[in-house]
């Protein structure tokens, strides 16, 4: 932009509110925010400061800040400021006014207080023309809202910001833009982003942002980032770093003493980490710049708050997920302790709501190792991806790590080898370091599990140990062990554990930088100077040994050692025995390593040796000289007397034993053997007849040793585990007993100190100590020690400990079974009770123990006993009917101790309860009983006592009480003992009843329900008593509820409790039945929709359908009268849907009978009042479905009763077949069609269904007899006709014909009744037959019974025409019955059956049909002779002479004489005419008196009928129908009373199956007669007849009839001048279009040379008249318009293909285009029609036909004068033919023909011009230009001094014409201004 520019726009925006005139001063004060436009120009600024200064004043209270402009904006000295005077430095104050206070009004913008302030500033300051910018920016996030289109309202249209544009089209619909063109416009302007990304920054920063604002930027910049997700490099150096930016600064906290809350900073920090993610989402941020992110969101401490840090870790966790390698730069994790990561399990729940914080948490859990608060996340860092770089972290703290660290590293490590070994092998072996050297470095055993050793170290432990273990060398020498010697005798025993542990770390140190060869020196040397003597150190040895924690390779030199040590010692001279050692060896065989295994069996080896060769020198020596070696060692502590140690000789015959068969060996492959070796080997070893020596020597001595209680647990854990697997193979016995009073009695004291030293020395506390020891409790013994087995059971599992808890919990219910005591099954049962009713909290699931525990019948009735809630309740010998509550009891329970105390026993019943039920449900029927159930009623009592006098919730007790009798019952009836015997004292039914009364549980009351039900049949002699009471509470309530549960209770009393009661009646079967059944249908309204089928059905099945369905459909009937008489529709509907579906859930024969008994009791009705004393009314009151409600009726009443009800019962015939017909749900018909048509229903079946309905039909035939003689209402008789028709109908085709034949026979009709029956049975016929007769249902039965029966009886009934209407149902049922079998099958057209249908021809066509004088008689004729011609074809060609004459006859009756139509109405739809018609009212007309026409419905019939008889025939024997073709085109198009898609369908039938050539002679041929009478509509059916007929016409046959076809198009174009009176304009213009139409689609398919001829006569009668058959004076303009309608029309079709054809009519056209130059002749039309033809003739020229000289020089001059007198309406068609005209002539001499005979149309010398004439010759040259401008450039210095001349034309128009068309089309063709040319 210019700077004059630039500073006119400066001009303009400082003065667009000043207003010089009062209307544009009005106009800029009527914008308002808040007031009507009318309303605001009134007001003053008073006015306006007093709202503002109210909105200021609520603004205030909101905000403070708001209060410093008082002094300002709205202060009184505003009122009289204008700021179109102010200095340039005051205005720049006002507007940092306005900005300040716009940005601090933005969150409040939505409320009143705001628009009222806002208004001011609009009103005095213009804002809205001033700083339109900023308002925008204000208000944008709320752009759906009301408040915007204000906003936008108030900003005039030339003042919005040109970022804001778009924004103006909202303003003019004054609707709120859309979310998608607000992205848009963000999208497509990046200085609009920028501007309000700069916007939103310093909103934040100025303390002014709001969380709409922070919503609206973030859904705004969340889309623009996915957008530009393709195109990567625009929005990278565009967009990110913007984004970046204002990302950032969101992060920065804000300032102390800001108003931002606490909910405000974290939507902005939301905002940023948002935008953060979805930036690295496409665009992957580089590690420093995450870094550099990371570090500015941990800068406020508020980030990593409890309430915001899932936030912060959830966002950290996703942005570090691209790092793709970490710097090593940590420092920025300083701010985030590890504690907020652990806190509240924030690590673990995110990584189970699966968010991705695995690398985040990786980076940072290395950055903070070794902290020891960091080892706690590494369980959710340790992965196989992650195994390599810890790995290389830890072992860089090993060194220098606390003890603390170091086990934290041994667990890291301990993980990692468990997750993947070979991993961890691989990254060891990265960091030169194998998996023995860390295990050196860390002093520890990594696993557990078995592992081969290095091969150095077997070789060392095989080799045979001749070095000196003595000799000095290099590293070992300088040891110094001095200070390290202990007193200590035995560290064997728990008690040296302290002394142990800094020992053997010692030894670690001291062996960690040595080699194998190495460390056995020293181990032999510490062994000398630490320890008093051998066995000391033996002992030291042995626990080093046997603990997991030592390194393997260090207890492999070990235990070298001692096999080294133990082979000198059993050498010596010392007789010393070493066998002392044999148990604690063969525990050291369960070692998981084999290494160690093949050890200790070495050991055992030198064992036996050392006592073979004692024992071969015991004979030369005494044995009190032999000393046994490491007695007090392993008896540290024990009494001598209590050392079970065995003699030499049987240790010797122990260790044979071991050694024999490959024992040791096999243990040592798999040291699960170990339990078979000692249980089945060794202590089963016999000695010299002793049977019992290794059953009682031998194991007492092992296992003696083995639970000594003084050693340490790593001894004891091999031993308990050997044992307790024993035990639980069963294998042990008492052996278990070994341990009880040492180590399982003392198990509770002593668990945490053996859970202290088993952690510390490698032991899995649970799977080493604890499951061991649980599992040394229960097994087969005596009740003594059961006993005590159990108190320990009991003790341990309401300990402290959750582990133990529940591996107890697990032990118990696999001991259960084996306990024989019941006392002490009580005892445990009672403990898991107990646990439940104290609330405490536990591990396991206590419910889930005793539900699976195989609890017997004895142990739950004592635990049912033992429940007392509200004390002893005394038996009763007789039971009460209901027992009242008692004041006594009632203050007794208000007491706070008994009531806690009832409390509490209520829950104790409930989990017993609960526990009994799930029993019950596994079918354990031992546990159902008498007794049982005895106790149940007790407690039932009880919690009635707590229910009523203690008001507790018993509820749930109830419930589960009920559902245990339920069971308990069921059980009882299936068990093995049928004989069941109850005391009645133990069975109270009046108790069931009482609860069910009282309580207010729909549960409780179903299940006491079904409590009833099967105690009905299990012992109904007790429960009958009490049951009436249950039906009244049935009816009451449970019928009502809408559950399932209730809906199944009291369908199960219904079926159980019922037939029990109807077997124990005393009165009559029937009326016990009738009254139960009234019970529950008179409270069916009340019974939930969904539910009545089942329960009725469920009634019906219990009671049987021959005792109750006939009883219910009669009820329902009843209700359905009461609410017919009601109006109650809705009502009678239900009804009905109810009775059909309950129906059909029963047999064809079942509905049949029901329907029988229903009219037998109807029967019963009585048509008058009956007197109360007679015995009929006597009789009939005592039955409850009559009763004298019924009989109290008037004789109209029981009319219309007895009517209702066979409404009713016709309804649910009705309904039969459109309802639920589904699976067996099917209808009555289909099922009775089965059953009789199916070979496999038996006869007698059969046999019930036919005779069940000739029954029913009986009945209401005799019903309609009686009523007719009656002369009863024809409404009763009309139900009755039709109930008989619907039972008909029920029967299959053939059983159908075979019952109605005799009724149909009019050799049987005696009386007018009969002929009424007949009639009905006919119509039915027909619709059965029509619905039912098809392929499938025609069998030969069927063809049989009709042919040879069905049909002779019609035929004979139409030829004797007795009764029109009978005739009229023969006639269609023999049409139905003649079409259904023509088109199922072929049976009628073999010779016999043609020959029936034949001669039914002649009665058909006779008197008795188609010539009788009644119209539906012969309507029904002509259907039945059209099936019969569609079923024989040309085999009734006969009868032709007697079908179609007369027919056509019958249509000339139906149309009499045809009245013109000659009106505007006549060219009107048909649906106009025949609304018109059906009036009745006379029209009239000022020129035309126009007859009535009223049809009549026989006509239409007639009429309809008619055609389709003749496309009957023209379909079957169209040959035939050649010399008819003329009358049945015009029949067919003159039917008006015919719908128009119908006679449009048979005239295409017409075309389908005639030939095409004389379809259309034939209408060629009625044209002439046709057009003089048609009206519109008919009009419209003969063109599209006409057009498709051309369409299915080959070449060949059009150029045929070529000839004939032109004569018809001529004459279509002379119907405008014959009937242009009788239709109106557009009519004629739509035929006409019409006839084009027809035309040119005949026409393109006609090659050249046909067609040129036929044109050429087209022209002559156009110019010439040739051919016409009107008169020639007057009409050949009308001719002309009418040939260059049709002309024009071809020529856009054929283009330039019919250009050449303009020879035929160049001098005609030239000689029209003078005569309308010159004036002679005026036709606006005409004129117009023949310029567009040239027109086209021009632009579709491609051979250059105008070019000729001859051709130019013809057309050129006239064309151009028609420039002189042109009308103004057409000019336009004039300019664009001589645009076309010029663009066409490709030579310079026509283009300076034409350009100096156009000058002469413009020239001044030329005085006859006219203004007219210089405006379209101008018109014409623009488009000239316009169309060929670089062409005629050429001649521009021609026109020059004419254009210059035209400008100074005294017309203005033409001036104006020139200038604003002429000039600016040459200037844009020349590309420079005319000018200069000009001038």
């Amino acid at each position: 932009m210019s700077s004059l520019a630039l500073q006119l726009n400066a001009i303009s925006s400082k003065t667009a509110s000043v207003a010089l005139d009062r209307k544009s001063r009005s106009r800029i004060h009527s914008r308002s925010l808040i007031f009507d436009p009318k309303v605001a120009a009134t007001q003053d600024y008073e006015t306006i400061f007093d709202h503002a200064l109210e909105g200021l004043e609520e603004l205030i209270d909101l905000d403070p800040r708001f209060k410093r402009f008082k002094q300002t904006l709205f202060s009184e000295s505003a009122i009289t400021l204008d700021r179109n005077v102010q200095q340039q430095e005051s205005i720049d104050q006002l507007d940092k006014n306005i900005e300040a206070f716009l940005n601090l009004v933005g969150p409040y913008f939505l409320l009143s207080p705001t628009l009222k302030a806002l208004e001011w500033l609009v009103r005095r300051f213009y804002i809205n023309i001033h700083n339109p910018e900023l308002l925008l920016l204000c208000s944008l996030p709320y752009y759906k809202y009301p408040v915007f289109v204000r906003v936008l309202n108030i900003i005039p249209k030339n003042q919005f910001p040109k970022l804001f544009e778009w924004l103006s089209g909202y303003k003019d619909t004054l609707k709120c833009p859309p979310i998608a063109s607000i992205f848009k416009a963000f999208y497509n302007d990046f200085q609009l982003f920028k501007l309000y990304s700069i916007y939103v920054a310093e909103q934040w920063q100025h303390l002014t942002a709001y969380k709409e604002l922070l919503v609206f930027y973030l859904s705004i910049a969340v889309q623009l980032i996915a957008s530009y997700a393709k195109q990567l490099d625009s929005f990278t150096e565009l967009h990110l770093p913007i984004l970046l930016e204002a990302a950032g600064k969101f992060l920065l906290p804000p300032t102390e003493g800001s108003r931002f809350s606490q909910s405000l900073i974290t939507d902005a920090r939301l905002t940023s980490y948002s935008l953060f993610l979805v930036l690295n989402s496409v665009v992957p941020l580089s590690s420093q710049l995450i870094m550099s992110i990371t570090d500015s969101v941990l800068q406020s401490d508020d980030s990593v708050s409890t309430k915001n840090s899932k936030q912060t870790i959830v966002f950290l966790g996703q942005l570090w997920n691209t790092v793709s390698e970490s710097s090593g730069e940590s420092s920025f994790f300083k701010k985030l302790p590890p504690i907020v990561l652990t806190k509240n399990n924030l690590i673990k729940t995110l990584i189970d709501e699966k968010y991705t914080v695995k690398k985040f948490l990786t980076v940072y859990t290395l950055s903070k190792l070794p902290e020891p608060e960091a080892f706690a996340l590494l369980d959710y860092v340790i992965s196989q991806d992650t195994v390599s770089q810890l790995t290389k972290q830890l072992l860089h703290f090993i060194p220098e790590a606390s003890d603390d660290t170091r086990s934290k590293i041994i667990i890291t490590f301990e993980k990692m080898l468990k997750l993947d070994s070979e991993c961890l092998l691989k990254a060891l072996k990265a960091n030169n370091i194998g998996l023995p050297e860390l295990e050196m470095k860390l002093m520890t055993t990594l696993s557990s599990k078995e592992l081969e050793p290095e091969p150095e170290v077997l070789d060392l432990l095989e080799s045979d140990g001749d070095e000196d273990l003595e000799a000095p060398t290099e590293n070992v020498s300088s040891v110094n062990l001095e200070e390290l010697k202990t007193q200590t005798g035995s560290f064997i025993i728990s008690s040296t554990t302290e002394e142990f542990k800094p020992l053997v770390m010692d030894l670690l140190k001291q062996l960690q930088n040595l080699n194998l060869k190495q460390q056995r020196i020293l181990i032999s040397k510490f062994s000398n100077l630490v320890f008093v003597d051998v066995e000391a150190a033996f002992s030291f040895y042995l626990r080093v040994v046997f603990t997991p924690s030592v390194p393997l390779a260090v207890r492999l030199s070990v235990l070298r050692y001692l096999r080294i040590k133990l082979k000198d010692i059993s050498t010596s001279k010392d007789n010393i025995e070493l066998y002392l050692l044999t148990p604690i060896l063969l525990l050291g065989l369960y070692n998981p390593v084999k290494a160690l295994r093949a050890g200790m069996a070495d050991l055992l080896s030198i064992v036996k040796d050392n006592l073979e060769r004692l024992n071969s020198t015991s004979k030369s020596k005494s044995s009190s000289m032999r000393k046994l070696f490491m007695e007090e060692q392993i008896y540290a502590g024990i009494q001598t007397n209590k050392r079970a140690i065995i003699p030499p000789a049987d240790a010797l015959k122990m260790l044979t034993v071991l050694h024999s068969d490959s024992s040791l060996q096999d243990v040592v492959i798999d040291n699960s053997r170990l339990n078979s070796v000692l249980f089945e080997g060794l202590f089963k070893a016999t000695k010299g007849g002793q049977k019992k020596f290794g059953q009682l020597l031998l194991k007492t001595f092992v296992l003696n040793q083995w639970a000594l209680a003084t050693w340490s647990v790593v001894f004891k854990s091999p031993a308990w585990k050997v044992v307790s697997v024993e035990n639980c193979r069963g294998g042990a016995g008492d052996d278990r007993f070994f341990f009880m009073d040492t180590d399982v009695a003392e198990y509770l004291n002593k668990r945490d100190s053996w859970q202290s030293e088993a952690t510390y020395f490698g032991l899995d506390f649970e799977t080493d100590v604890e499951v061991p020891i649980v599992n040394l409790v229960g097994g087969g013994s005596n009740e003594k020690n059961v006993k005590k087995e159990v108190e320990w059971l009991i003790n341990s599992l309401t300990g402290d400990s959750a582990d133990l808890q529940t591996l107890v919990d697990q032990r118990i219910i696999k001991l259960f079974p084996s306990l024989t005591s019941t006392d002490l099954k009580v005892k445990l049962l009672s403990n898991y009770v107990e646990c439940l009713v104290n609330e405490d909290y536990i591990e396991f699931d206590p419910i889930a123990s005793l539900q699976s525990l195989d609890i017997d019948h004895d142990s739950m009735i004592v635990l049912l006993q033992s429940v007392q809630i509200g004390g002893q309740v005394p038996d009763q010998g007789v039971p009460k009917r209901r027992r009242k509550s008692s004041n006594s009891t009632k203050q007794a329970m208000a007491r706070e101790d008994i009531s806690s105390m009832a409390t509490h026993h209520l829950r104790k019943a409930t989990i017993i309860l609960d526990t009994l039920e799930a029993i019950l449900r596994k079918e354990n029927a031992e546990v159902a009983s008498p007794e049982l159930l005895k106790a149940l009623f007790n407690i039932l009592t009880q919690l009635e006592y707590l229910g009523n006098d203690g008001n507790l919730p018993v509820l749930y007790a109830q419930e589960a009480l009920a559902s245990c009798m339920l069971l308990s019952i069921k059980l009882m009836k299936t068990s093995a003992a049928n004989s069941v015997v109850f005391d009645s004292n133990s069975v109270r039914a009046d108790l069931i009843v009482n609860s069910i009364r009282t309580s207010q549980s729909p549960q409780v009351q179903n299940r006491l329900l079904l409590v009833i039900a099967e105690l009905a049949s299990l012992a109904p002699e007790i429960i009958l008593h009490s049951v009436m009471p249950i039906f009244t509470f049935m009816g009451a309530h449970t019928v009502r509820q809408d559950d399932e549960f209730s809906n199944s209770a009291l369908q199960q009393t219904i079926a159980k409790v019922i037939p029990a009661l109807a077997a124990n009646g005393k009165s009559s079967m029937s009326k016990e039945i009738e009254f139960l059944l009234t019970s529950f249908v008179a409270a069916v309204q009340h019974i939930p929709r969904h539910r009545r089928v089942k329960l009725f059905t469920s009634l019906v099945n219990t009671l049987g359908s021959e005792n109750s369905l006939h009883i219910i459909l009669f009820m329902f009937g009843q209700q359905y009268a009461s609410a017919l008489q009601s109006n109650k529709i809705n009502e009678c509907k239900s009804l009905v849907e109810l009775g059909t579906v309950f129906l059909k859930h029963f047999t064809a024969v079942d509905q049949l009978a029901s329907i029988e008994g229903f009219y037998k009791v109807w029967n019963m009705l009585p048509t008058t009042q009956l007197d109360s004393s007679s015995p009929e009314y006597i009789e009939l009151a005592t039955r409850s479905i009559f009763g004298v409600s019924i009989l109290s009726l008037s004789d109209k009443e029981l009319a219309v009763l007895k009517q209702d009800l066979i409404k009713y019962l016709n309804k649910l015939l009705e309904s039969d077949d459109s309802l639920y017909n589904m699976g067996d749900r099917q209808a009555l018909k289909l099922k009775v069609t089965v059953e009789l048509i199916d070979d496999r229903t038996s006869a007698e079946v059969k046999q019930k269904t036919l005779k069940t309905i000739k029954d029913i039909t009986g009945f209401i035939l005799s019903s309609l007899e009686t009523f007719n003689a009656g002369g009863v209402d024809d409404k009763m008789v009309r139900s009755l006709y039709a109930l008989l028709n619907t039972i008909l109908n029920l029967l299959p085709i053939s059983y159908f014909v075979e019952s109605i034949c005799p009724s149909l026979d009019i050799d049987n009709m005696a009386d007018l009744l009969a002929i009424k029956i007949a009639r009905n049975f006919a119509i039915l016929t027909d619709k059965k037959f029509d619905v039912e007769l098809n392929t499938n249902t025609i069998t030969e039965e069927v063809q049989t019974v009709v042919i040879e029966k069905l049909i002779p009886v019609i035929l004979k009934g139409i030829k004797k025409n007795v009764d029109v209407e009978l005739d009229q149902a023969y006639l269609n049922t023999f049409a139905t019955i003649v079409n259904k079998f023509g088109i199922c099958t072929k049976e009628l057209t073999n010779p016999k059956n043609s020959k029936i249908l034949i001669e039914s021809l002649s009665i058909i066509t006779s008197t008795s049909g188609l010539l009788s004088d009644h119209p539906e008689i012969v309507v029904s004729s002509i259907n039945v002779i059209s099936s019969i011609v569609n079923t024989l074809g040309v085999k009734i060609i006969g009868f032709f002479p007697k079908i179609v004459p007369p027919a056509l006859k019958i249509w000339s009756s139906t149309v009499g004489s045809r009245s013109k139509k000659v009106t505007e109405s006549s060219s009107s739809s048909e649906s106009d005419s025949e609304s018109e018609s059906d009036s009745g009212s006379a029209a009239e007309d000022d020129d035309v008196e126009i007859e009535e026409v009223v049809p009549k419905q026989e006509d239409q019939m007639l009429q309809t009928s008619i055609i389709l008889l003749f496309s009957c025939l023209v379909r079957k024997i169209p040959s035939f129908m050649n010399s008819s073709l003329d009358l049945i085109f015009l029949a067919t198009l003159q039917s008006d009373l015919v719908e128009s898609s119908i006679r449009s369908s048979v005239l295409d039938l017409i075309i389908q199956h005639m030939d095409t050539g004389v379809v259309l002679k034939s209408l060629c041929n009625i044209w002439p007669k046709f057009s003089e009478e048609a009206n519109a509509v008919e009009l419209g059916l003969y063109l599209s007849t006409m057009q498709s007929t051309i369409e299915v016409m080959d070449k060949k046959s059009c150029n045929a009839h070529s000839s004939l076809f032109m004569k018809w198009l001529i004459r279509t174009f002379e119907f405008r001048l014959a009937h242009e009176g009788e239709f109106d304009n557009n009519a004629l213009h739509r035929l006409e279009n019409n006839f084009a139409t027809c035309g040119i689609n005949y026409i393109m398919k006609l090659n050249d040379k046909s067609f040129r001829p036929l044109f050429a006569n087209i022209v002559r009668w156009a110019v010439n008249g040739e051919g016409s058959t009107i008169g020639l004076a007057t009409n050949e303009l009308s001719r002309m318009a009418a040939f260059f309608r049709f002309f024009n029309k071809l020529q856009e079709q054929l283009r330039g293909i019919i250009t050449s054809y303009y020879s035929y009519l160049l001098e005609a056209v030239v000689s029209m285009l003078n005569r309308f130059s010159n004036g002679e002749i005026v036709d606006v039309g005409l004129r117009r029609l023949m310029l567009i033809s040239l027109t086209s003739a021009f632009k579709y020229d491609q051979d250059d036909y105008w070019s000729q000289v001859l051709r130019f020089e013809t057309i050129s001059q006239p064309l151009l004068l028609q420039l002189t007198n042109i009308e103004e309406g057409i000019g336009k068609y004039l300019v664009k033919c001589i645009a076309s005209f010029v663009g066409n002539i490709v030579s310079d001499d026509y283009n300076d023909q034409l350009v100096h005979t156009l000058i002469k149309f413009v020239s001044n010398d030329n005085d006859a011009l006219t203004s007219n004439t210089k405006i379209w010759t101008i018109r014409s040259l623009k488009a000239i230009f316009q169309k060929i401008g670089d062409q005629w450039l050429l001649h521009l210095p021609t026109f020059i001094p004419y254009i210059a001349e035209l400008l100074e034309d005294d017309d203005e128009a033409v001036e104006l014409e020139v200038r604003s068309g002429l000039v600016k089309v040459i200037e844009n063709v020349l590309g420079e201004p005319l000018d200069r040319y000009l001038d």
